[in-house]
């Protein structure tokens, strides 16, 4: 059996979020591989048979604290996005919600793809799920006549990848102006609205 236990009780609660938070800051810092169950009953301060009444193992906290971040940004995303009317005004406020998402909880990074070299499953499983609910909403935008009528499996890991490093860009400080969100986004949005190939004159 390799389920994880929920707690019931308030100071269950409390003992089960500090040992994910650390675990979290831990596998964040060190890495999955190079962080032990020792390590993260130590940060938590909490006894090390405390860790097992709720977690077979750390490979099942590790798996819940991807479920986690996976759930809590789907969330934040479908809050936003759930408030605009068009196709175009949702893909701009959920490439802005992602950003924000990371940059406040820029760990996700590290948890997310360093399942790639945990358990490859899980990394496929992750962005597969992700793509999917993608590749709805993406063809119900094609029944509307709002988007044209690519192959939209295509187009969702595309905007998926474009929203991925447009993340990294602002997370990791890289290049410019990453302090200006809305600058960035409207960029991205000018590109896949209008394209970024000029037209050929004939």
């Amino acid at each position: 059996m390799n389920e994880i236990k929920m707690p019931t009780t308030r100071n269950a609660i409390g003992t089960f979020n500090v040992v994910f938070d650390a675990a979290v800051e831990l596998f964040y810092k060190k890495g999955y591989h190079a962080t032990t169950i020792a390590n993260i009953t130590q940060k938590a301060g909490v006894a090390a048979g405390t860790f097992y009444l709720y977690f077979p193992s750390k490979l099942s906290l590790y798996k819940h604290i991807l479920t986690t971040f996976s759930h809590n940004i789907r969330k934040e995303i479908a809050s936003k996005v759930s408030l605009k009317e068009t196709r175009y005004e949702k893909e701009r406020e959920g490439i802005k919600a992602f950003i924000e998402y990371a940059k406040q909880y820029p760990q996700m990074y590290n948890i997310i793809w360093e399942s790639l070299y945990i358990d490859r499953q899980l990394f496929i499983d992750y962005y597969d799920s992700f793509a999917k609910r993608y590749i709805l909403a993406l063809e119900q935008a094609v029944i509307n006549d709002e988007i044209r009528p690519l192959d939209t499996e295509v187009i969702a890991y595309t905007l998926m990848g474009i929203t991925n490093f447009i993340g990294l860009k602002v997370v990791m400080d890289l290049g410019t102006r990453n302090d200006d969100i809305d600058y960035i986004v409207d960029v991205v949005m000018d590109m896949i609205d209008e394209g970024l190939f000029k037209k050929k004159k004939t």
